[in-house]
């Protein structure tokens, strides 16, 4: 045993040996000289730090804690080699000559500055001496942060330079931060430069401004050239609530660990009877027990860990104050006392270690210093750690005195190759844990409650809504796995009696689920959701925002189940373009689907292809006794039933809620009764401009719930008999046959054609982005993967939601309290980024104009045309990281543009069920629905004249939309004002609401990334041969090259070492250990 571990540690010392001759070579970048006098400062302070205490327990801690810091600096030397623009905090070598000082009068020095009090952040703050902002830790350059300046949005951010500059605060901390001088302020580094940056020439250094003025300098901070830097003054904390704890708590342990708890209950079991046997028995367990602590203890820690895995309901430190943003996802590695150890081993914990690493997966955040007995609560040591093993720790304190935190760990999430693991990683990571737990047993109450009284009453909210069903053949297009289908869509040929000119003309319908009906502002469900904010998609398995009883079965547009929507109808012509003349109309609607599709299915069929008669999706024959439906020419008709006699046969019972669906509710069904068939007392007259009276005894009420008069209303002079003398039937149902729905997604296929050109053609972005898709065996572990295509099933469904957003987003402006719109805006590149990215191509000989969203389009397709595919996936990979995400925003006063789109009014409309945006959205508009209602006074408006202002009703609006700053400031517009306050929330609310949207939207999507990428690694360890992939090569710089994997949508700097230098490195070691 001696013999063994004796010749590890030679094994070690060999290779520290080579470890300090590499370092002291004149390889070393300036970067990396940088990095090692850091890491030497940091480590000489610490134990200048223990002062006479070294014999005590104390000053043994701060050993091994300096044994940390140096190891935690020594690998952001490693990590300088990778990114050669990283440098040290200025004043490294007054601050390490300092340190010799005190530790020479062995006096313990601070680290870092104490914060300033609560009190004095806040008074600083608000007499400007001080700024507020959140920090953001840059990922490619671990040693620098920025916070934007809230008070100048124009200028560029704060820059907090070094872990000094930092002080002790985390990524994502809300920080104070007072700001440097200006004579410290630096250079903006060139982000596509060719030449990688050093220290001796650092145009970021303090030194370049003693020639520059303070006027020069504030000038170039506006031209975004100079970054001020400012340092942390204070970190705004706040204690979790016992809930947000809660959310912390992964679920019970997974059937693979039960099973593997059992085989060590069997296993003890087992050395228990051997006990029993003798001493010999004892002793002979006894030795196996020594000899696995000390070869074999990472089985023994397997062992133990999976039994911790099932962590209680109530675990000890739910009792705990923990703060927020402290919580991390580590690994464990050693941090050895013994300074003959090499630093590479640190998988291994020898007996005289008292502390060890937790190193979080982020490396953005700072190491964590673990105390052993705190570990030796979830892992057998001393012996060897498993690096695959991942916990959360927790960051208990972190005072001035020391470089790295101390903490404890809270839990054992699991093995890192594992699926359930991953899933937890990826959610707690991006701040997503609370839609991990399940539904509180108030909202599944309450969501069982909504669906029976859906279903009690759906006859009666169908009459007051238009009937889609048995006059339109509405279908749904979604992926094969989907389950939450918020979408659906109709397309009609009109008669020419219905046109408004001489061309031809079609409407098209997008119906979409009716969330917002069933939601009450005030109720659980909605409280939850509004919490929630998105689905979490991941590539295994799907949070919903609500719960499964409404996303799944109430509100998904299931087939032949009849169902609520919020439905936009528009009218186009062959070309593709709107139609003018026709203004698009907003209305609750009553749609079933009659069939399913897929997108694979589509595809096949727009090709011009069939599908076997075995294989094609299901048809349902919508029926209904609707009171207002459509009629031929598109118009709304008012229809009263005839006897229950003339009704036909064979109408069976159809719910809400389909039969797939009904297991998962724990309410009762209530299916519904047959509705007697109807028949129309109204004749269209084939002129829109007379059969825009149709259906007007049908309004929509506050909230979208529409009312119904005993008798049809008419406008102008005309009494009702002549109305109904005038206005028309509803003509033949829709036929539902195969090929009747095939025909429909052909021209719908068609129209969205021509729709899409004209999109780009007027200026709209297109980004390529690949889609990873993984086929799962049955425990949910990868077997393959492919990419999905975007193809033009896709883009089909794509460019008639695109549209409908669109004009709901012009309704929302056009209303009364447009202030309250919740629209969708992206900006545009930032006159920085857009001039570098444009020097940049431009030295290469690439020719750019990325002013615009058109130009842009046009650069990369002359990109394509010239350079080739490779070149235009660099040049739109290098424009992605220069263009932000789209976000969520009340309008206010000013409307800003979507870039991408090249949309002036932009929303999200589409998806209630999975977008708490959307939710707030269809609340806006049918409360804008409400106002035109009640404020009909004007005579019908002519749609067939061309002069005409447009209008955007719901049923035909007889007032003109009021552009921005053209309120009404009416006692009436203010009284409905508080009741849509009280629906929708003020703009101030909204405001918090959007923030809330974006910040969830944001981690959804890179909780999404992240999993896809875990499951690509975990099916790449599977393979025994390795997976080639192409690689674009980004920028080519003096020590390293960025190369984009379009496969992962993924850059990765590779550095690398000459030839010269590596031998350099190689003579000045002892050929004895080469």
């Amino acid at each position: 045993m001696e013999k063994v571990y004796r010749e590890k540690v030679t094994r070690q010392l060999s290779t520290e040996a080579l470890s300090s001759a590499s370092g002291a070579s004149g390889a070393t970048t300036p970067s990396q000289g940088n990095s090692h006098r850091t890491a030497t400062n940091a480590a000489s302070r610490i134990e200048a730090g223990s002062g006479g205490e070294r014999r005590g327990r104390d000053g043994g801690e701060r050993r091994r804690e300096a044994g940390a810091a140096q190891t935690h600096l020594r690998d952001g030397e490693r990590r300088g080699r990778r990114n050669a623009e990283k440098t040290g905090p200025p004043g490294g070598r007054k601050e390490e000559r300092e340190t010799e000082e005190g530790s020479r009068r062995g006096e313990r020095k601070k680290q870092f500055e104490e914060y300033v009090s609560c009190q004095q952040a806040h008074a600083g703050t608000e007499e400007g001496l001080y700024v507020k902002g959140v920090l953001r830790v840059s990922a490619g350059r671990v040693d620098e942060a920025y916070v934007k300046d809230s008070r100048n949005p124009l200028l560029s951010d704060f820059l907090v330079a070094g872990l000094r500059d930092r002080n002790r605060a985390f990524h994502g901390d809300t920080v104070v931060l007072q700001i440097h001088d200006w004579t410290l302020w630096r250079r903006q580094v060139d982000a596509f430069s060719l030449g990688e940056v050093t220290t001796d020439g650092d145009s970021r250094s303090s030194s370049s401004q003693d020639a520059l003025s303070e006027a020069t300098c504030l000038e170039l901070v506006r031209e975004g050239k100079m970054l001020r830097t400012a340092k942390v003054v204070y970190v705004e904390t706040r204690l979790l609530t016992q809930a947000e704890k809660m959310h912390l708590v992964p679920p019970l342990a997974t059937e693979e660990e039960k099973e593997a708890k059992e085989k060590k209950d069997d296993k003890d079991k087992d050395k228990e009877k051997r006990d029993e046997d003798g001493a010999d028995g004892g002793r002979e367990m006894l030795d196996d027990e020594r000899e696995e602590a000390m070869l074999a203890g990472a089985e023994k820690s397997q062992r133990r860990a999976k039994e911790t895995a099932r962590v209680a309901l109530d675990p000890p430190w739910l009792r705990r104050n923990l703060r927020y943003n402290r919580t991390f996802i580590c690994t464990l590695r050693g941090n050895h006392a013994n300074s003959r150890t090499a630093p590479e081993d640190d998988i291994t914990v020898f007996p005289d270690d008292t502390l060890l690493r937790a190193i979080p997966l982020d490396k953005r955040i700072s190491w964590v210093l673990i105390p052993l007995r705190e570990a030796q609560n979830w892992v057998s040591l001393p012996g060897p750690l498993d690096k695959q093993r991942l916990y959360l720790v927790n960051v208990d304190v972190w005072d001035a005195f020391n470089v790295l935190p101390r903490g404890s760990i809270l839990t054992y999430i699991g093995p890192a190759d594992s699926v359930q693991t991953i899933e937890r990683c990826c959610m707690l990571q991006n701040d997503l844990q609370a839609h991990m737990l399940p539904h509180s047993q108030e909202v599944l109450a309450e969501s069982d409650e909504i669906v029976r009284v859906a279903e009690e009453s759906f006859e009666t909210e169908a009459r007051r809504r238009v009937d889609l069903r048995g006059v339109r053949r509405v279908f749904t297009i979604d992926p094969a796995s989907a389950r939450d289908l918020d979408d659906a869509v109709h397309v009609h040929r009109l008669p020419a009696s219905a046109w408004t000119g001489r061309d031809p003309e079609i409407e098209i319908g997008v119906h979409i689920a009716d969330v917002s009906h069933f939601l009450s502002p005030l109720c659980k469900t909605d409280e939850e959701a509004r919490e929630r904010c998105t689905t979490v998609y991941l590539t295994h398995v799907v949070f919903p925002m609500l719960p499964r009883a409404l996303c799944d079965s109430l509100c998904s547009l299931h087939l032949g189940s009849p169902k609520l929507t919020f439905s936009v109808n528009f009218r186009v012509h062959e070309d593709g373009s709107l139609v003018k003349a026709w203004p698009p109309r907003f209305y609750k609607s009553v749609m079933e689907s009659c069939c399913r599709f897929n997108y694979e299915q589509v595809q096949v069929l727009i090709d011009g292809g069939d599908l076997p008669p075995d294989s094609r999706p299901t048809l349902a024959s919508p029926w209904s006794s609707p009171s207002v439906t459509l009629g031929t020419c598109g118009c709304f008709v008012a229809l009263s039933p005839t006897s229950a006699s003339s009704s036909s046969s064979g109408v069976s019972s159809r719910s809400v809620v389909p039969a797939s669906c009904a297991r998962e509710m724990t309410g009762p069904s209530f299916p519904f009764a047959p509705r007697a068939n109807v028949e129309a007392v109204q004749s269209c007259c084939g002129s829109c401009a007379s059969c825009c009276a149709c259906g007007r005894g049908e309004r929509q009420g506050l909230g979208g719930v529409a009312r119904r008069s005993d008798r049809l209303e008419t406008r102008g002079e005309r009494n009702n008999e002549e109305a109904r003398e005038n206005v028309g039937s509803p003509g033949k149902p829709d036929e539902v046959s195969w090929t009747a729905v095939v025909d429909d997604l052909r021209l719908l296929d068609a129209l969205t054609v021509e729709i899409r050109k004209k999109r780009f053609a007027n200026g709209s972005l297109l980004l390529h982005k690949a889609t990873l898709r993984f086929a799962l065996d049955a425990r949910s572990r990868p077997t393959d993967w492919h990419l999905e295509e975007h193809s033009r099933s896709h883009t089909l469904i794509e460019e008639l939601m695109l549209l409908a957003n669109c004009l709901v987003a012009e309704r929302l402006i056009a209303s009364p309290f447009s202030d309250l719109a919740v629209l969708r805006l992206h900006p545009p590149l930032l006159d920085k980024q857009r001039k570098s990215l444009t020097a940049f191509l431009s030295k290469l000989g690439i020719s750019t104009d990325f002013s615009s969203s058109r130009e842009t389009q046009r650069t990369l397709e002359s990109v394509r045309t010239t350079k080739g595919d490779c070149a235009a996936v660099a040049v739109e990979a290098l424009l992605r990281k220069a263009l932000k995400l789209a976000l969520y925003y009340v309008h206010g006063d000013v409307l800003q543009p979507h870039f991408a789109l090249h949309f002036d009014e932009y929303t999200h409309f589409t998806s209630p069920i999975r977008r708490y945006a959307d939710v707030l959205v269809h609340r806006l508009l049918a409360c804008s629905l409400e106002w035109e209602w009640q404020n009909e006074s004007q005579p019908p408006i002519s749609v067939s004249s061309p002069s005409s202002p447009p209008s955007s009703p719901s049923f035909p609006s007889r007032a003109s939309p009021l552009r921005q700053g053209e309120r009404q400031e009416s006692a009436e517009l203010l009284a409905f004002r508080r009741r849509v306050e009280a629906i929708c929330g003020d703009k101030d609310q909204l405001d918090v609401l959007c923030g809330q949207c974006n910040a969830k939207k944001m981690n959804a999507k890179q909780a999404q990334t992240d999993c896809d990428r875990f499951f690509l690694a975990i099916h790449l360890k599977q393979r025994r041969t390795p997976e080639a992939t192409v690689g674009v090569v980004l920028m080519l710089q003096d020590r390293s090259l960025v190369v984009f994997l379009p496969l992962l949508d993924k850059e990765q700097r590779i550095t690398f070492q000459t030839e010269e230098a590596r031998g350099q490195a190689l003579r000045s070691v002892d050929p004895a250990i080469q």
